[in-house]
């Protein structure tokens, strides 16, 4: 149980994150871009898969001339770093060729392999320690996916497409044999448009949605069959870069929404910010998120990042290809639902919150732009509500049933908008999939008739 605090605040700004992404830790895969080691897999990391425990990166031969490019796992990654001999190893990539792709499920490890033609080992299959299953000969430049099917049974496979196609292709898990290929596999093409540089696909683990890069852009179809798409749509019309390769993505299903990461990659040059490449939009309206990556920072690069996230331990994998490096995150996204009332000079009360949702994470609301001289607090309850109070100001309640208020906080002597408290606790185990909503609250001069209430943050406990 939370227990009261009592906090006094003068001023500071905040912002409202909807994503909240915690470092956990940073995988240096550097040593498998050093060809005389065993894990060597090419000059740099071009793809990357993730399982919660062990990573495998794949690479790239970002060099003049002919070389080697494969495949490597890094177990226990986070924990105790161990890396396997290279599979998957193509001594003639050609330069500025190589791996486009990875996906990993519980019992194999998919690849998606670019020789700039097709190669008999375009798309190909492996158990978890790299013992070859299949191989299917494609040109593998536009990643791959391991597709759960229609409502997770109907065409499971593994999913791929290539250039000059508007169509996902499937292999059979198992086999490798042709279930739908770029003759008959459903369409993936936007209504009107004929691009099909497409460079990364992904699924929702659940509906079995599809989700794709193609030239820069980020496109989605809704599933409506085993091999039937509705509702193809270009989510994110981004500047287009046809030629420019390391176009990524990750579908995460994670808390109260579910998000899509993906990289702005417009150009090859170095020098690109992270926070300006790595974006993320809400699943369900293709709308922009805002991303807190408390604190975390990281030296600039091409904007070739891979993105891998695991539902189990609802963390996300980024890999850096110039830095040759894996970073490791927590998602924890953050609802904001309801209307924030207007208070005193005409500051609408919001809230926020930032932290990790899963057990023993810390997680912090805040309150922000508050009348000063005035009493605030948070109020906590199990789902979304929207009653109006019966007092002047128009204001709602948006936390049902009232469990508990916490927080306590005065607010300082400084302007209209400047009152700011915060609250902080740690996820206690055992809410597993519970949601809990929070709403901010200010008796603007200490009076309940001059109660002002923020617009509502819903969770999800994963």
């Amino acid at each position: 149980m939370l227990r009261a605090s009592l906090v006094f605040i003068t001023f500071a700004a905040a912002s409202i994150a909807q994503v909240s992404m915690t470092h956990l830790g940073t995988v240096d895969v550097a040593s498998a871009s050093i060809s005389a080691n065993p894990q060597f897999t090419g000059t740099n990391p071009s793809a990357m898969a993730w399982n919660g425990t062990d990573i495998w990166v794949a690479g790239f031969n970002n060099q003049g001339a002919i070389g080697t490019t494969g495949i490597a796992k890094c177990g226990t990654a986070l924990t105790a770093p161990t890396w396997g001999t290279a599979f998957g190893v193509s001594l003639v990539t050609p330069s500025l060729r190589g791996y486009s792709g990875l996906d990993v499920d519980g019992t194999r490890l998919v690849a998606a392999y670019d020789f700039g033609a097709i190669d008999p080992n375009g798309i190909t299959a492996w158990d978890l320690n790299g013992t070859f299953l299949w191989a299917k000969s494609a040109r593998g430049g536009s990643g791959v996916g391991i597709d759960p099917g229609f409502v997770t049974v109907i065409d499971q496979g593994t999913g791929w497409t290539t250039f000059g196609s508007g169509r996902r292709v499937l292999q059979d898990n198992g086999t490798g044999a042709d279930i739908y290929t770029t003759a008959n596999g459903m369409i993936i093409q936007v209504t009107g448009q004929t691009n099909t540089f497409w460079r990364d696909m992904t699924f929702d683990p659940l509906t079995g949605d599809i989700w794709l890069r193609r030239s820069n852009d980020v496109v989605a179809c809704d599933r409506a069959g085993g091999n039937l798409v509705a509702n193809a749509r270009m989510v994110v019309d981004a500047p287009a870069a046809d030629s420019v390769n390391q176009q990524n993505l990750a579908f995460c299903r994670t808390g109260a929404e579910n998000v899509v990461f993906w990289n702005l990659r417009s150009g090859a040059a170095n020098g690109q910010v992270w926070t300006n490449v790595i974006q993320c939009n809400r699943a369900s309206d293709g709308a922009a998120m805002t991303i807190d990556w408390r604190g975390f920072t990281s030296i600039n690069g091409s904007g070739a990042y891979d993105f891998s996230f695991d539902e189990t331990t609802n963390t996300l994998a980024i890999s850096d290809f110039s830095n040759k490096v894996v970073h490791i995150f927590a998602v924890s996204t953050f609802k904001n639902y309801g209307t924030a009332c207007i208070g005193a000079g005409g500051f609408p009360l919001l809230l926020g919150g930032s932290g990790d949702l899963r057990p023993a994470g810390q997680l912090t609301y805040t309150l922000s732009q508050a009348a000063p001289f005035s009493l605030g607090g948070f109020a906590f309850g199990a789902t979304q509500d929207f009653t109006p109070l019966p007092f002047p100001g128009g204001c709602f309640v948006h936390v049902a049933p009232l469990l508990f208020t916490e927080g306590i906080f005065f607010t300082g002597v400084l302007g209209n908008g400047s009152g700011f408290g915060t609250l902080t606790f740690t996820v206690p185990a055992g809410l597993n999939n519970q949601s809990l909503t929070a709403q901010g609250f200010c008796l603007e001069n200490g009076d309940l008739a001059q109660i002002r209430t923020s617009n509502g943050v819903e969770v999800l406990f994963p």
